[in-house]
């Protein structure tokens, strides 16, 4: 597979995600008429809960690792079928699935909404929908047709303006903007006409061919890791493993020794955007150390942008560009999948 070529590219892109991805500024926003359903009357919050799973549930991560440096409540998004016990009157609940049929996310509205909790809707449709309309909960709907983990732009613009609506954020459309103008700098640097010499995402790629990728950075982006993780194992379909820091110091690293041994790993440091200098000596130390296990040389990369928002979103962007370029050099179609349908089946979905 020769990612310079578009003719190649086409024919195991079926579903024309790379495209998908290139638009993603222009995707970085609520839909229009959002403020005609979503009137929110709840402000300031004492906790607010992301209600979601898969790549619903990573728009709550994402927007959690910005909300930690900027917002004074407690947020935390919840992947269980039982909400948390102090979800209740004081709580701005928020249920997020793309396809409004997730089963997961539908049980916890209801228990939110027994609990007396605030709660707002994100999907596209379904059940989740006509939910939310019959007992008048406030929801964004959001334009349908996508796999969830492509729609993440409009996920993010939704719940972004949610947030602005119930006073967590303020200007949250200056928010948008600004992350929009900044993911477009990363999509510039990476997307399919920057040939491989010059791309970094592509090199990535390659490098990632016939090894175990091990994606390692700071615990404040781990959202960035997660849908990093989950983009090679949807889009590509690949094993891939992630590590928080410093909470890998004292477990994780353990394991490295063992690691090489049964499987071929491929490093990847997530620069952060706030490293202090002890932070890089220890980094530099780690990558040290997996050298010293034999482990391929270290790869890096980083977000662009000064606002953190931006900068989470071009990290992200720019594994979506890497997990996409990978399945097109392993000649699988990034959106079809294989095992996932079997197992929503079995919870009950559609």
């Amino acid at each position: 597979m020769n990612l310079d070529d578009p003719t190649e590219i086409r024919k195991v892109d079926h579903s024309d995600m790379l495209t998908a991805i290139e638009r993603t500024p222009d995707r970085l926003a609520p839909p229009p008429n959002a403020d005609s359903t979503c009137q929110i009357r709840f402000q300031s919050p004492m906790n607010i809960v992301f209600g979601g799973v898969g790549g619903s549930g990573i728009v709550g991560d994402i927007l959690t690792d910005y909300l930690r440096s900027e917002a004074d409540t407690p947020v935390v998004v919840c992947r269980s079928v039982r909400i948390p016990r102090y979800v209740g009157k004081n709580t701005l609940f928020v249920a997020i699935s793309y396809s409004g049929e997730t089963g997961e996310t539908l049980g916890m509205l209801e228990q939110a909404k027994t609990n007396g909790a605030n709660a707002v809707v994100i999907c596209s449709g379904g059940k989740l929908l006509a939910t939310a309309q019959s007992q008048g909960i406030p929801y964004v709907k959001v334009d349908g047709g996508m796999p969830p983990r492509v729609a993440l732009p409009e996920l993010v613009g939704a719940l972004t303006y949610v947030l602005g609506q119930g006073g967590v954020l303020r200007d949250s459309q200056k928010l948008l903007d600004t992350a929009s103008g900044t993911v477009r700098q990363i999509i510039g640097l990476v997307k399919p006409s920057v040939p491989l010499t010059k791309n970094h995402a592509k090199q990535m790629a390659a490098a990632l061919m016939d090894h175990l990728p091990l994606l390692l950075g700071s615990e404040d982006s781990s959202s960035v890791l997660r849908r990093f993780k989950n983009e090679l194992n949807e889009n590509s379909k690949v094993p891939a493993f992630y590590f928080t820091l410093p909470e890998a110091y004292h477990n994780d690293v353990e394991g490295l020794k063992t690691l090489s041994e049964l499987s071929r790993p491929q490093p990847i440091l997530l620069r952060d955007q706030n490293q202090t200098e002890g932070d890089q000596r220890t980094e530099t130390r780690l990558v040290e150390l997996l050298s010293q296990l034999g482990f391929a040389r270290a790869l890096s990369f980083e977000g662009a942008g000064e606002d953190r928002l931006g900068w989470l979103l071009s990290a992200v962007t720019f594994g979506d560009y890497v997990s996409t370029y990978l399945s097109m050099l392993r000649n699988v179609d990034p959106a079809k999948l294989f095992l996932i349908p079997s197992f929503k089946a079995i919870r009950g979905q559609v």
